[in-house]
């Protein structure tokens, strides 16, 4: 028989996804896309991506991104079953903090393409 706590998450994943639709839109499908398009105008800066992707290819981004995902889905049951209102603070800064970071991802992303150049060595954090 299927636990009662788990057919109770199982419901609750819907409202989940509609919970993380900023994260799946940008650090989910944006960088995912982005990044696709702009390998072939640049190389991964991330030395443990730039590996995974050289010995599975670029479409392990996607599953390492959907396994985050999973993460993300497990603190998300953790946090509203404390029922707190620091938890919820603690769950709204995540996810607005995932979200701007895929935001930036994509911007950063779109200056490999367009500018050939990125963001992080426009800022001066990885030489040019």
């Amino acid at each position: 028989m299927i636990n009662s706590a788990f057919a109770k998450n199982i419901k609750d994943f819907p409202l989940f996804l509609m919970e993380i639709r900023y994260i799946i839109l940008f650090y989910i499908l944006g960088d995912f896309v982005t990044t696709m398009h702009a390998l072939r105008y640049g190389f991964e800066e991330n030395g443990f991506l730039a590996t995974v992707m050289a010995e599975y290819g670029v479409w392990s981004l996607l599953l390492l991104k959907i396994l985050f995902i999973g993460l993300v889905y497990y603190n998300y049951l953790a946090i509203k079953a404390a029922n707190s209102k620091w938890m919820d603070f603690l769950w709204s800064i995540s996810k607005k903090g995932i979200t701007f970071i895929g935001i930036f991802l994509v911007i950063n992303n779109l200056f490999v393409i367009f500018g050939s150049y990125s963001l992080l060595q426009l800022m001066g954090l990885v030489p040019m």
